[in-house]
């Protein structure tokens, strides 16, 4: 896993490492910041030799990052044009350091340096510039941006970005892009106004450890490509666990904790699914629930569904054993009894409720009743959530076997947070939400967040693509989780709802690779699921030692 920090976490890092017991010169730190900037750039653009290069230095410390970064791309053979926004009296003891070893560098030719003005000619020579050069570096502001970006500030981003769009002019952002907040991914003008928009980087070199506004939109859609390099930052610092820890999965930590089948192992040891949802209006959900589960592994699965439905069920996953329950078109509670005696003499290691259930008030009453009458895990998604609107209390005692699967809208609905404010914070609030109700959240979404009932540790992921925007694709996803729930060797019900959101997004990415982005199906990506599987076994490193995904402290 990488760790995904804030920018208070950051400077906490910083300072630890420069003024606590490793006693890192600030200006080393920097001169490794540059130095980096300068290595991963140099295989992005081809090649700094002959290169014209704009160079955009904030007042802060980035801008100071953006002086090494000059300097060594004068010995390697680049002409550098560095506009200065603040005064050396406005910079740091080390950046102002590099600043004075820059002006000593500085001539006509190759070494060009502006302290910037804004005045009316300052503008058009600016423009012209970047219309001459290759690269433009961004190192203007750093992770304490929020808000708005002001003159001259943002006039000089939308210069670089018009320019940029023709095509002629690559853009490398230091840390961050301008304009972007590092704990949210908010950006300035929030999309709306060109005149005061974010920084589109091309390049995001950035230091220490990944921040989260860079993996939460619209502040991803500004990075491009992200680089990410230590700069000889302590290794303890960087393996350290924040007091509000995030994570974005990697491949690995997936392919560690799905452990491969045994080879004396039978449909008794993968898990008993049953998929206990569905009405006469929406059967389909039921059924790609059941295919979800039966592609990631599971080893019997028993779709149930309220008797008027059972009939159009039966015989479209040949696999599932079906059966109708009740006597209406969709659930009430006097069919709770029922499917608890199933769950009993069965012997089911998990239920997921929800895909195309309906939202009626006896189905409200029946969800509740298998919750409060069973022991196993259970996956709860769609009008499962949507029944259970305002029940925190009812759920919290329940809610350590719980894994819960709304979209944005629904968990807006669940959890009374506007759309607003958590399309602003998704991460903040996914966090929130578990420390009221103490379940175990899938927040899904681009990117989609779990978060753990038992540590509130939060998990980033970061697969899957814009041509999984369709219905029925959460309806796999459930089938999935409640497979993966009960799978041989996870630990916890957190690192299920994490390997299943992962391989679910893989599967879509496959078909991406396959079709396009438009036009695959759920049921395409359900298919595709055995194959992400097998890659994940195959890349293996070594033999799996069960190592939690879920920290505990």
């Amino acid at each position: 896993m990488q760790k995904l920090n804030t920018a208070a976490q950051m400077r906490h890092m910083d300072q630890t490492a420069m003024h606590g017991i490793y006693a890192i010169a600030p200006a080393i730190l920097m001169e490794n910041a540059g130095h980096a900037v300068v290595e991963k750039g140099d295989a992005f653009v081809g090649g700094w030799g002959g290169k014209d290069v704009v160079i955009l230095c904030g007042k802060g410390n980035n801008g100071g990052d953006g002086f090494v970064i000059a300097r060594q791309l004068l010995t390697a053979g680049a002409r550098v044009y560095v506009y200065i926004l603040g005064q050396p009296e406005d910079y740091s003891e080390e950046a102002c350091d590099h600043l004075t070893t820059l002006r000593q560098l500085a001539d006509e030719d190759l070494c060009i340096l502006e302290f910037f003005q804004g005045r009316p000619c300052d503008w058009g020579l600016l423009t012209k510039r970047l219309e001459a050069s290759q690269v433009v570096i961004d190192a203007l502001l750093g992770t304490g941006f929020h808000g708005d970006l002001r003159e001259p500030m943002s006039r000089i981003v939308a210069i670089v970005n018009a320019v940029a769009a023709t095509g002629s002019l690559q853009v490398i952002a230091v840390d961050i892009p301008t304009g972007v907040n590092a704990d949210t991914g908010a950006v300035s003008g929030a999309g709306s106004d060109e005149e005061n928009g974010p920084l589109f980087a091309d390049l995001t070199v950035t230091f220490g450890a990944l921040k989260r506004g860079l993996v939460f939109y619209p502040g991803r859609a500004c990075a491009g490509q992200i680089e990410l390099d230590a700069i000889g930052m302590p290794w303890p610092l960087l393996q350290a666990q924040e007091a509000d820890p995030a994570y974005l999965l990697m491949e690995q930590d997936i392919a560690e904790v799905l452990v491969p089948r045994r080879p004396d192992s039978h449909k008794g040891t993968h898990g008993t699914i049953a998929i206990v949802t569905g009405s006469s209006d929406m059967a389909g959900a039921a059924l790609m629930a059941v295919r979800g589960a039966i592609r990631s592994g599971a080893g019997k699965v028993f779709l149930r569904v309220p008797k008027e439905t059972a009939g159009y069920c039966i015989g479209k996953e040949i696999e599932a054993m079906v059966h109708g329950v009740g006597t209406g078109d969709h659930f009430t509670a006097a069919d709770a009894e029922e499917i608890l005696a199933d769950c009993r003499t069965k012997r089911w290691s998990v239920i997921a409720m929800g895909p195309g259930l309906g939202v009626h008030e006896e189905t409200k009453a029946f969800v509740k009743a298998v919750i409060a009458g069973t022991t196993c895990p259970i996956v709860l998604d769609a009008d499962a959530l949507n029944v259970l609107t305002g029940e925190r209390e009812f759920l919290a005692p329940y809610g350590s076997r719980l894994i819960l699967t709304p979209h944005l809208a629904e968990f807006s609905r669940l959890s009374g947070f506007s759309m607003a404010d958590i399309e602003a914070d998704p991460l903040g609030k996914a966090k929130e939400f578990v420390r009221q109700w103490h379940v175990n959240l899938v927040l899904k979404g681009a990117p989609t967040v779990i978060v753990s009932a038992k540590t509130c540790h939060a998990y980033v992921n970061p697969t899957g693509n814009a041509g999984m925007a369709c219905g029925g694709m959460g309806d796999i996803l459930t089938g999935m989780t409640a497979s993966f729930a009960v799978h041989a060797g996870l630990p916890d019900l957190c690192s299920a709802a994490c390997a299943a959101v992962y391989v679910h997004g893989a599967a879509g990415d496959y078909c991406h690779d396959e079709y396009g982005s438009y036009g695959f199906s759920p049921v395409d990506v359900a298919d595709a699921v055995p194959r992400v599987i097998r890659r994940l076994e195959e890349n293996m490193e070594r033999p799996v030692l069960q190592r939690p995904l879920v920290t505990e402290d």
